[in-house]
């Protein structure tokens, strides 16, 4: 079973209307959810609140095309979300529809300048949503040292399943497809900033959080076995033997179930060591493959 809630551990969140391009310059500013009304959870199963309050959305397609907008910052392109939801009308009919749909998503926010449309472009106010994806993108991209472990920590914790889980338009393909590929986009940014935690923890000898990082990865690719690796140096010192001899088991036992493989030569190499009392960190870059 997947799990991606992760906790900061600490060793001993008419048709439309037209606007100006300066209007929508704002979907690029960024607020605090607690200064934005309409908070829009993507990051596991999607939801919408209004200060604080469960908002409902009618119709299936109307939250879809709500949850591609919130998905990121920049305005999307209508020829865009026409193929998303009507990728074999007419292009003319595709607009149609889309300005009909947006519509009924303008109808459903709760203030109608939520919504920012141009000709060819339609974006989120971020001056009035709040979004966790756009969050995290802007905390990952936090580059000051003393910030840095902070953001990242605050990026995890807005994780709380994959992308969009338990939504899908079936009878809407090309967005599913879209939702799939975000899904494995976002999958792969969670397991970097677990393994920059891993390296941030470990090189402050901060073990127990470098090990729940650790572990939480694992819990989401128990195929990386350079993360087996780290937990093993990392039980071994924390002086703790018998979870690096029962993690180099699991490691072994999860490669040979899934991939009929043994562990690498430098992974027996480490788990050794750990047990000979004679381990430590080389100080590698955890590689995400």
């Amino acid at each position: 079973m997947l799990c991606y809630a992760y906790q900061k551990v600490c060793a001993p969140p008419a048709l439309e209307c037209t606007d100006t391009i300066a209007s929508l310059a704002v979907i690029d500013s960024y607020v605090e959810p607690a200064a934005a009304p309409l908070r829009i959870t993507l990051l596991g199963p999607p939801g919408v609140t209004l200060a604080g309050a469960q908002m409902a959305i009618p119709r299936r397609q109307t939250r879809a095309l709500l949850f591609r907008l919130a998905a990121q910052a920049a305005p999307v392109p209508r020829e865009q979300l026409c193929y998303l939801f009507w990728p074999d009308e007419p292009d003319a009919t595709a607009r149609r529809s889309l300005a009909h749909l947006l519509t009924h998503l303008r109808r459903a926010l709760p203030a109608p300048d939520l919504l920012l449309t141009l000709p060819d472009q339609v974006g989120l106010n971020s001056a009035l949503a709040w979004a966790d994806t756009i969050a995290y993108e802007r905390l990952i991209a936090t580059a000051e040292p003393h910030q840095r472990a902070d953001a990242l920590h605050q990026a995890a914790d807005l994780v709380r399943g994959p992308f969009l889980a338990g939504f899908s338009l079936p009878d809407r393909p090309e967005f599913d497809e879209w939702a799939t590929l975000e899904r494995q986009l976002w999958e792969r940014r969670f397991l970097e900033t677990l393994a920059a935690l891993i390296e941030h923890h470990t090189a402050r000898r901060e073990y127990s959080a470098a090990i729940y990082a650790a572990q939480h990865y694992l819990s989401i690719d128990e195929l990386a076995e350079e993360i087996h690796r780290r937990l093993i140096q990392l039980y071994a010192l924390s002086g703790d033997r018998s979870a690096a001899r029962r993690q180099f088991e699991r490691c072994s036992d999860t490669l040979d179930r899934e991939l009929g493989v043994s562990p690498l030569p430098e992974t027996r190499a480490v788990y050794e060591a750990a047990l000979a009392g004679e381990f430590k960190i080389e100080n590698e870059e955890l590689r995400i493959s």
